[in-house]
């Protein structure tokens, strides 16, 4: 078994490995890596295992810098999920071995995988829920299968009232989105993400064809967005916003449905919800009605010694919400756009 070190992005056999390998998502693709190493600086140090000159295996890592809280490797950062991809267990092993060695070589702190493994030299740091929801051809069925007073009458009640939902890649949605994803981070107690960082994912990701942003409309104005990331027979459900209209007349539910319907249209078969802390049981049950089946996502870190929480978790600012949400949205964004590299 051989492993080296190999460019996601110029080296074209992680792109061939990753379409002939079950389980690679959008956070495998080259684009999220490009996205990631243009709005944060992040490194790309990833590993390949070679059995007989042929790939076997592969893990994606990026290195994040950070004076604040200390270098480190992350598979991947600001990705709800993101794991090693072997044909078999011996090239999980070398890769993982490979991956302790270079983290004494680099000097990182850590090196954190958002995925479930077996290995004794990994520890579990934090423990959330994953939903994911499987598409048929027949939309009708699907309707069915959600739960009717929770999602299927708000999905009517929206469509009642007019709400227009559309899939968009245009300017105008993307500035309508990064305006009220700051809004509710704001409300949540949470900065938003850097602009730069949704400008990068419409170039890479959108001008690819691998994502859209649901745009809904009330009367002639956009009230709810949410971003999607689609590739490889799955959509990913990434980022949601709205303003305070959009909860009385049910836009989000009804941009989620359409993303939905879409997907059924178009061949996709898997569409995924994204993690959830165990402790948001509003977040749980909204996830749960959507017919979704709910499994365990752990994250786990070799030599993790310093925190019990993912190095991007909300939690890490958890005592801070309060004082967050009363900050001016402009100085608000100024914070975000300084912090976020920091806890990639």
């Amino acid at each position: 078994m051989n492993v080296f070190q190999i460019d996601p992005i110029a080296d074209a056999r992680w792109l061939t490995f990753l379409e002939n390998t079950p389980g690679a998502s959008i956070f495998h693709h080259p684009v999220w890596f490009e996205v990631l190493r243009e709005t944060y600086g992040y490194l790309p140090v990833c590993l390949a295992a070679t059995e007989a000159d042929s790939l076997v295996g592969v893990l994606p890592l990026m290195e994040v810098k950070s004076w604040f809280t200390g270098n480190r490797a992350v598979c991947l950062p600001f990705s709800d999920t993101c794991g090693a991809l072997v044909k078999n267990g011996s090239a999980l092993q070398a890769l993982l071995r490979y991956s302790e060695e270079l983290r004494k070589h680099r000097k990182w702190r850590y090196v954190e995988i958002k995925d479930s493994i077996a290995s004794d030299n990994f520890r579990m740091t934090t423990h959330y829920k994953l939903h994911r929801i499987s598409l048929v051809n027949d939309t009708e069925a699907l309707f069915k299968t959600l739960k009717v007073t929770q999602i299927q009458q708000s999905i009517i009640k929206a469509q009642k009232l007019g709400v227009l939902v559309e899939r968009r890649t245009d300017q105008e949605a993307l500035r309508s989105f990064i305006y009220l994803n700051a809004l509710t981070r704001r409300k949540h107690g949470v900065p938003p993400q850097p602009d730069s960082f949704f400008r990068n994912i419409a170039k890479k990701i959108f001008e690819s064809g691998l994502g859209f942003i649901g745009t809904a409309t009330l009367d002639g104005q956009i009230i709810a967005t949410a971003l999607f990331l689609h590739w490889n027979n799955t959509i990913i459900y990434k980022y949601s916003a709205s303003d305070e209209r959009a909860r009385s007349a049910k836009a989000s539910h009804a941009i989620l449905w359409d993303a939905m319907k879409w997907g059924c249209e178009h061949g996709f078969t898997l569409f995924d919800l994204g993690r959830s802390d165990l402790t948001n049981e509003g977040l749980l049950q909204f996830k749960r009605g959507w017919g979704s089946q709910e499994s365990d996502l752990i994250y786990v870190r070799h030599d993790a010694n310093i925190s019990n929480h993912a190095s991007d978790s909300p939690e890490m600012l958890e005592h801070l919400k309060p004082l967050i949400s009363a900050i001016p949205l402009p100085l608000l964004k100024l914070v975000g756009s300084k912090l976020y590299a920091h806890i990639g």
